[in-house]
Order: C-alpha cells, then sequence, then structure tokens
C-alpha cells in the first residue's frame, strides 16, 4: 500500500470545534496521477474517561446530542484544551461533567475517532477509586446529568442499544483488554 500525496491544503470555515479543510490529494494508482479532493476535520485531540467507584459502578452521563436529536448515556469526556496535558484533560472533563475525582489513573489506549473526515485521537483513561465531590460543573451548551450503573451491566447496556456512542463502546473495551492483562 502506497500512501496518497497531500498537494495542496485549503482553509474553508472555522465551526467551532473544527476547522474545515479541503486537500487536493494525488493518487499514486492511477496513471496520470489523478488528483481527488477530500474534506478534512482539523481537531484539537478528544479524551473520554471510565470513571469507577469502590462499589465497582461506573460512573456515565446522560445529555443531549444534535447529532443524533436524543439523550445519550455516554462516559464524561471532551475535547483536550490546547496546551492541555492529556492526564490533566481527563481530570477536568471528569471534574466538570461529573463532580467527581480520582487519585488513581492510567492511560487505557487511543484511536482515531474516523480517519477518514477526521485527523484527531480520542485517548481512554481509567480513574479508578472515583469520588463525587461536587455537582457537575456544566456550563454554556452542556448539561449533563449523572448515572451510576455497576459494571456487570455494561454488556447488557450496549446489546440493549443503552449505549450507542462508538466512543463510549471502546473505552469499554480498552477497559476489557486491560482486566485480561492484570
Amino acid at each position: 500500500m502506497k500512501k496518497w500525496e497531500i498537494v495542496n491544503k485549503e482553509y474553508l470555515n472555522n465551526l467551532k470545534i473544527f476547522d474545515l479543510y479541503k486537500y487536493k490529494i494525488q493518487s499514486p494508482y492511477t496513471n496520470g496521477k489523478k488528483e481527488f479532493n477530500f474534506y478534512i476535520f482539523d481537531s484539537a485531540d478528544w479524551i473520554n474517561i471510565l470513571p469507577i467507584t469502590k462499589k465497582n459502578e461506573v460512573i456515565f452521563v446522560e445529555q443531549y446530542r444534535a447529532g443524533t436529536d436524543s439523550i445519550t448515556l455516554e462516559l464524561p469526556g471532551g475535547m483536550i484544551d490546547s496546551g492541555e496535558t492529556v492526564l490533566k484533560s481527563a481530570k477536568r472533563e471528569l471534574f466538570e461533567e461529573t463532580g467527581y475525582k480520582s487519585k488513581s489513573w492510567k492511560k487505557l489506549g487511543f484511536v482515531h475517532p474516523n480517519p477518514a473526515i477526521l485527523n484527531n485521537s480520542c485517548h481512554t483513561y481509567l480513574a479508578e477509586d472515583v469520588e463525587c465531590i461536587s455537582t457537575p460543573q456544566n456550563s454554556g451548551s452542556e448539561f449533563t446529568k449523572v448515572k451510576s450503573i455497576h459494571l456487570d451491566k455494561l454488556e447488557e447496556l450496549i446489546i440493549n442499544k443503552k449505549i450507542t456512542h462508538g466512543l463510549v463502546i471502546n473505552a469499554i473495551y480498552w477497559y476489557k483488554l486491560f482486566l485480561s492483562k492484570r
């Protein structure tokens, strides 16, 4: 497999959480070195946290998502702020969305959420022995409701389509891999 060559990047628009670019990319597989246009969302990396209490309950958030016009059950997470480390972002997002904190953090892994159109990564952290110290610190357009669910119920929630967010399912998979290597 040969990598394609980016011939030109054209900035199109700032969309608040993404910058939209038009890439002109040349294929190494066409005789005339044909060029194709791709539209790419340039985004900061994201963070996803799997927070578990001492009672083996996972702290989730329910929130409205405009893309699916639905209330979703998700893990806390969000965008990594400029100049912020991944771990610092994880701690901030956990507290902001849930009011919980932890002293025990482990990185589980990262994925590329959609490499066809996004150029970022989503990092997943495990926060163990989380404790509630406050109410959620919602601001702007974000409003979350905290919900705790026992670890034993996660696969059932996925099967029954109560958890449908791909990055949340990925975080649960990372956790299962982590447990298998303990």
